[in-house]
């Protein structure tokens, strides 16, 4: 009977947390039009259009690069759904398919990392990872970031499969969803080097159980070598693409912007980490990315961090494989954001930066959780972790103040763990690390009465504050960052469809977009007018008129300086979202 009663149970916080996740995607849909970051998830629609035939090459080479493996999600989107708005939706419910796919993989990883647990125990667990807010904030965007939080669950639970039965069909599978893993963003990088070695050192640690002897060392050595090739095969096979996708798309602008994301633009920060003065500067840039991911956390990842030691310590290649992973991603992220911590740095989100590892994080706090409430010691090691929230905060306090003046472009949405006290009108960033740290270590104290009320009554259902308190963060971050920004996107699909109504009346001239740069708005009119090709003027000064003709339609920034240039060459022009668009009547003038 209390089998019964707990499968129940079990399928009853399923439902519940799928629910959950549904609601949270589904709540704001019908208020997003289109991006709300840019240029980043243009780059990965206009691969997807590439692919389809469609030329975006102009628009695109404002940009910098946003790598293939998305794309290839995005593109029977494009090519079922004509209109753009039904387009991006339909990319969302697909980013929140692959997260409820995520929570059951999640019981799955949580089932071979912790087989004696309860079910009950690993199914809240999983809802908590899901529940992270910054997966729920990114599965409303089309970032890669909701692809990568999916993909890194495979490429986890591919891994400990791999590890407890090597085989191999698993270690082609293994390289495979490495490999997509790293094509959806090479930064990713640090997966393929932590999978690479879990897998040559899985070969010199012995297996122990009685199924040791059924893996004869010649199997695992074939697999493990098949694993690897494929990885290095399908590595180089990415390079190859990238080369043909810049090639495309990136190499028709006024500038080559590709080496910001791309292998090319960071060798100059790895030659700094051979110096003092570099390796200060990395530490430094550290300390901002320690205080997010304990501040995003609320410790737990810190104390997952310790259970992932004692565990690799016993030679647990699995726990090791995660470590690696997660430690991967940090200094691959700490490394390209080595100067974000400098003298007259203006990006804040770069000094407290979460986004490059994110993905690796829910799982490192659902095992920090798991640490509290099934071994001793808690109430020590959350002090533990909130002493070193605290030094990381105190670092960052001192940079912060060093840099008075300056951290004056935030990008909240790059920061979501500590974005929640962040006013983006009014920037001040001592006083919103002080405040993350406050809320932080205020919040920890619930969770020691929590876990110390499940330890005495097991009571596991204590622990669904948890997800309330995750739900609340998850909605205060989309409310701030995607909802009410989308007014202005809306006004942008209206300019694009004014184009296309002038299109129809007879309007035969080319699109000029008057690009001054900033924020590549243009990007939401481009997808929206597929078929069209727009072409970028690069207007440095007045003389980028001399380029336009009276038949074309301009478009340019609403605030610009040109507008009163414009509004004397042009019969009428129309205003909406960050747009003038400017157009003779059919024909033009002569």
């Amino acid at each position: 009977m209390g089998r019964e009663v707990s499968k129940y149970n079990c399928i009853l916080i399923k439902v519940v947390i799928v629910f959950s996740l549904v609601c949270l995607c589904m709540y704001g849909i019908r208020g997003i039009y289109g991006f709300s970051l840019f240029p980043d998830e243009f780059g990965y629609w206009a691969v997807a259009a590439g692919i389809l035939g469609y030329d975006f090459s102009e628009i695109t080479s404002i940009g910098s690069f946003y790598s293939f493996g998305y794309s290839l999600i995005l593109t029977p989107i494009i090519r079922f759904f004509s209109d753009s708005i039904t387009a991006y939706r339909a990319a969302v419910i697909i980013n929140m398919c692959l997260q409820v796919a995520a929570f059951f993989l999640l019981i799955k990883i949580l089932d071979k990392l912790f087989k004696a647990a309860d079910r009950l125990l690993k199914v809240l667990l999983a809802g908590m990872a899901v529940l992270y807010p910054s997966w729920v904030f990114y599965t409303q965007m089309t970032m890669s970031e909701a692809l990568l939080f999916f993909m890194y669950t495979v490429v986890v639970y591919a891994m400990l499969c791999f590890l407890e039965k090597p085989s191999p069909i698993r270690g082609i599978l293994l390289a495979l969803a490495t490999i997509y893993t790293y094509s959806v963003h090479m930064r990713t990088v640090g997966i393929v080097a932590a999978v690479a070695i879990t897998v040559a050192i899985s070969l010199f640690i012995r297996r122990d159980g009685a199924e040791a002897d059924t893996y004869k060392p010649s199997n695992r050595f074939f697999s493990a070598a098949l694993a690897i090739v494929f990885l290095f095969l399908g590595f180089l096979l990415c390079l190859h693409i990238k080369d043909l996708v810049i090639a495309l798309l990136y190499s028709g602008g006024k500038e080559n912007l590709t080496a910001i994301n791309d292998y090319s633009g960071q060798t100059s920060k790895l030659k700094d980490l051979l110096s003092p003065k570099g390796v200060g500067r990395f530490l430094i840039s550290m300390c901002g990315k320690i205080l997010y991911l304990g501040c995003a956390t609320l410790g737990t990842a810190y104390i997952g961090i310790y259970h992932l030691i004692k565990r690799t310590v016993k030679r647990d290649l699995s726990a090791l494989f995660i470590l690696l992973a997660s430690l991967a991603q940090f200094l691959v992220m700490c490394i390209y954001l080595i100067a974000s911590a400098d003298p007259g740095a203006e990006r804040f989100d770069l000094f407290l930066h979460g986004r490059y590892f994110d993905f690796v994080v829910p799982l490192l706090a659902v095992i920090g959780i798991y640490e509290l409430v099934t071994c001793a010691g808690y109430i020590r090691k959350i002090v533990v972790s909130d002493i070193i929230i605290a030094l990381g905060g105190i670092v960052s306090c001192l940079v912060a103040h060093r840099n008075l003046g300056y951290f004056t472009d935030p990008h909240g949405m790059l920061m979501i763990g500590m974005s929640y006290f962040l006013d983006e009108e009014n920037v001040r960033p001592m006083q919103t690390i002080i405040a993350n740290i406050v809320f932080s270590l205020l919040i920890t104290c619930i969770i020691i009465v929590l876990v110390s009320f499940y330890k005495k009554k097991s009571n596991i259902y204590v622990l669904c504050v948890i997800h309330l308190f995750l739900i609340g963060l998850s909605y205060h971050a989309c409310n701030h960052f995607i909802y009410i920004g989308q007014v202005y996107i809306y006004g942008d699909i209206q300019v694009a469809d004014e184009i296309r109504d002038l299109r129809e009346s007879g309007h035969e001239g080319d699109i000029v977009l008057l690009y001054e740069g900033g924020l590549e708005y243009i990007d939401t009119i481009q997808l929206r007018l597929r078929d069209e090709h727009i072409r970028v003027v690069y207007a440095d000064d007045l003389t980028a008129l001399a380029d336009i003709r009276p038949d074309d339609l301009v478009l340019v920034d609403f605030e610009s300086e040109l507008n009163l240039e414009l509004a004397d060459r042009y019969d009428h022009s129309w205003e909406s979202g960050h747009f003038d668009l400017y157009y003779n009547d059919a024909g033009g003038r002569n």
